[in-house]
């Protein structure tokens, strides 16, 4: 649908005399992980090592009408968001723009939100030192694409830069689950995806110097689900002090409404050192009561020739309501209750989805060419009350855990 709506619009274009332009690239990433634990961590992650968390292929094609009406269109190959073990194409843009002014870009088609410093370029790992971006704050946001409508509005102060962007659209999405003990499900554990309507609009400011940037957003999301949404995990009495936590019974409703704010600097300071801060914070209404959280980070790098050092510090946690829901349920086992109760309340604590970890890394990236770098990258991840990262195996928890993780990864562009 949006192919064939991107094709009639640009067939009614106002083409002028000059002939099209068009111009191709492409990108990817080829990384190596692996961890010293043998659980999974951020799906893919393990003491086996993996290439699926980091690798990714890509291109796109850019073309120019006039001087004022435009297209661009970005494929990828990239492990697929609703199945663990397989490999998926998506389409990432796909718009039509027009420049009515040089101060003004008016896009339609599917793009990407302008949420943190690198959401946009997010799949282009030669565009930014870090081997990844920290999780912490990168998955926040209940979706990252849209199909819609974006203007951007820019205009100068100073010699600063100012971009006002304002969006809206819709996307559908894939949020992933992952249960200790599964009920009524194979294998157990395991993991599922639900699917879910996702309307999204935005506006976001920020202020481009030569060497610093600022970025400040407000979004909100409506999310729907075809058989409504989980909102309260309701508690069965059976007897006096012995009860259950039941998701299947809870209350739903057709949708909720998500919002979710960010805040990002990238600041250069005297020693030609660059300090990286980004934070998100996002309520969400629903059974997955967890994902109301916040996310930030601090990053500490410095360019010496073609190498770039960096450290960053990045921690995500819960509300504190969530979390105490999470180890209400998660503790509420009894041996007067029937070892498939038992489980159902771990289920229904995973359900939570419950996020209290912090990260610690040290990396480097080093230019090989214009067009091509090397990451290397330690980090060490622990984790509080419990964290939705980690695929936590059948009898255990994710509290308390300390993951090391060493990557490394080749990206380029062409």
């Amino acid at each position: 649908m949006l192919a064939k709506f991107l094709l009639a619009l640009t067939l009614a274009l106002p083409l002028s005399s000059h002939a099209l332009d068009i111009n191709w690239s492409g990108f990817g990433t080829v990384g190596a992980t692996i961890s010293d634990q043998p659980y999974k961590y951020q799906r893919f992650i393990d003491d086996q090592g993996t290439f699926k968390r980091d690798s990714i292929l890509g291109a796109q094609v850019d073309l120019k009408f006039n001087q004022q009406w435009g297209a661009a269109v970005q494929a990828k190959i990239a492990p697929s968001d609703h199945n663990d073990t397989q490999w998926q194409g998506f389409l990432s843009w796909a718009f039509i723009s027009w420049r009515p002014t040089d101060d003004l870009l008016i896009r339609a088609g599917k793009l990407r939100v302008p949420l943190m410093l690198n959401t946009e370029n997010q799949d282009v790992g030669a565009t930014y030192d870090w081997v990844r971006l920290p999780v912490e704050v990168y998955s926040i946001a209940p979706t990252t694409d849209f199909v819609g409508l974006s203007l951007s509005k820019s205009w100068f102060v100073q010699e600063i830069e100012w971009n006002l962007d304002a969006y809206t659209g819709q996307a559908t999405n894939y949020t992933r689950y992952y249960g200790r003990e599964m009920r009524d499900r194979e294998p157990s554990p395991g993991s599922w995806f639900e699917k879910y309507e996702v309307k999204s609009s935005g506006l976001v400011l920020t202020a481009r110097g030569l060497d610093n940037i600022v970025r400040a957003g407000i979004h909100e999301a409506v999310i729907s689900q075809p058989n409504g949404t989980v909102s309260e995990i309701p508690y069965r009495p059976l007897a006096p002090g012995i009860g259950y936590y039941d998701v299947a019974k809870g209350a739903r409703v057709e949708q909720v409404i998500v919002p979710y704010q960010s805040l990002s600097a990238s600041i250069l300071i005297p020693g030609n050192i660059r300090l990286t801060s980004e934070y998100a914070h996002i309520k969400v209404p629903s059974a997955s009561k967890g994902m109301t959280r916040w996310g930030a980070y601090l990053a500490v790098s410095r360019q010496f020739g073609a190498w770039t050092p960096y450290v960053y510090y990045a921690k995500t946690k819960s509300s504190a309501s969530s979390l105490d829901l999470y180890r209400a349920i998660n503790g509420n086992t009894s041996p007067m209750l029937p070892p498939a109760l038992n489980n159902y309340q771990k289920l229904g604590a995973d359900i939570v989805s419950p996020y209290d970890q912090s990260t610690s890394a040290v990396g480097t990236s080093y230019r090989l060419a214009a067009h091509s770098l090397i990451k290397a990258e330690w980090s060490q991840t622990r984790t509080g009350i419990a964290s939705s990262f980690i695929d936590t195996p059948s009898g255990s928890d994710s509290a308390k855990q300390q993951i090391n993780v060493f990557s490394l990864s080749y990206n380029f562009t062409f």
